[in-house]
């Protein structure tokens, strides 16, 4: 059976010092996989963390990018509106009119809510498989921030 994928991240609070800490343990696990990931946080309008890895294509921000557009648009996780769009019979740009060259609807962008001021950031993965993408999101935050 296939599991339930998250849709946002709710934590109490949130600040540029979390972001930081959130990027690093990413980067930390990934290394410690031995996989190469680039990862990119953003507190809606400005980036706060910004790592790619040496033996990625330097075309991976485009990637971060797109994803990011994706969750900031929907509220909710890349992977559960490319979920949703699979379920639905639905793409991006016939159903929502977005372009797909900005948009990318594949596992590895979480938005991060404040229980007390709604989505504040978007934590977002590439590198990987992006079901793989979105997980290491997940792992590495279980640690010290998610249950």
């Amino acid at each position: 059976m296939k599991q339930k994928v998250l849709k946002k991240i709710e934590l109490d609070s949130f600040n540029n010092r979390i972001g930081l800490e959130i990027g690093l343990a990413i980067v930390n696990l990934a290394k410690k996989r031995n996989q190469n990931v680039a990862v990119k946080i953003e507190r809606l309008n400005h980036s706060i963390f910004l790592f790619v890895d040496d033996n990625l294509p330097s075309d991976k921000h485009l990637w971060l990018r797109r994803k990011a557009n994706v969750a900031k648009h929907f509220e909710e996780s890349s992977l559960s509106v490319k979920n949703d769009l699979a379920k639905g019979n639905m793409t991006l740009g016939k159903t929502f009119a977005l372009d797909e060259k900005e948009y990318l609807a594949k596992g590895g962008s979480i938005p991060v809510f404040v229980k007390t001021a709604g989505m504040i950031a978007i934590i977002t993965v590439s590198g990987l498989h992006d079901e793989e993408d979105h997980k290491i999101i997940i792992d590495a935050l279980k640690r010290k921030y998610i249950k």
